[in-house]
């Protein structure tokens, strides 16, 4: 039992970690958009990306963290889009194209990194 509150009071611990998000949003204009984003242990940055129906959007995902992680995103009806490995300390790109509007959710697929915050979502407006 006593193994059990100390494991649930670091996960608190960790969880009071994380600060406040930053949204970025993406200019109006159909075409290509490129986001810098930083994949750290239980964080990307930005966790929230606002763009346009119709986007092309780039990400460029800097693993920050001395782990490997995962960058999952699903379109809005839940069918995994993008499913890729972040290496240690590498930058990958992913693109994809906006076709409908709603909630893009991603996430880290590795066991409880999204539970820690390792997520978040791309926003598309019509």
């Amino acid at each position: 039992m006593k193994r059990l509150w100390i494991m649930a009071g670091t996960l608190l611990i960790i969880a009071g970690c994380a600060g406040p998000k930053k949204v970025v949003t993406v200019s109006p204009e159909v075409g290509k958009k490129i986001i810098q984003m930083k994949a750290s242990s239980f964080d990307f940055d930005p966790d929230v990306i606002r763009a346009r129906q119709g986007d092309r959007l780039v990400l460029v995902i800097e693993n920050v963290a001395g782990i490997h992680h995962n960058f999952t995103l699903k379109d809005p009806s839940g069918e995994i889009l993008v499913d890729k490995h972040l290496p240690e300390k590498e930058t990958v790109r992913v693109e994809v194209p906006l076709t409908h509007a709603g909630e893009y959710p991603f996430y880290c697929d590795k066991p409880l990194h999204a539970t820690f915050g390792m997520k978040g979502r791309v926003i598309v407006e019509p």
